[in-house]
């Protein structure tokens, strides 16, 4: 038997952070199935928490839309933070005015 106890997965949550990524990214869910070579059906289905996804999918999800397996599964990324999936989906202006804004922030908080 294994040492450690299992971490009850939750499809719901792992769902809506691949959403969120994925409109961060400005992707409807027919060109991410697309990209990550699932039908798009499946792709809704992880959405909506119905069903888990394989090694390999979450894989290419990750690359497609440029969050970790750790932020995806967990809601948590090593050295990061769960804003990196929506902060990756902006575009440079957009990162410029939030850089703008924490900096400001930070400077308020002293």
């Amino acid at each position: 038997m294994w040492p450690l106890k299992r971490q009850e997965y939750d499809y719901i949550s792992v769902g809506t952070r691949i959403k969120t990524a994925r409109k961060a990214k400005n992707l409807t869910q027919e060109s991410l199935a697309e990209s990550v070579d699932v039908g798009c059906q499946h792709i809704s289905d992880i959405e909506r928490g119905i069903c888990g996804l394989s090694v390999s999918t979450l894989i290419e999800l990750c690359r497609v839309l440029e969050v970790s397996a750790d932020y995806l599964l967990f809601g948590r990324s090593p050295g990061g933070s769960p804003l990196d999936g929506l902060y990756a989906g902006l575009n440079p202006t957009q990162k410029k005015f939030v850089d703008d804004f924490v900096a400001l922030y930070a400077g308020s908080v002293k």
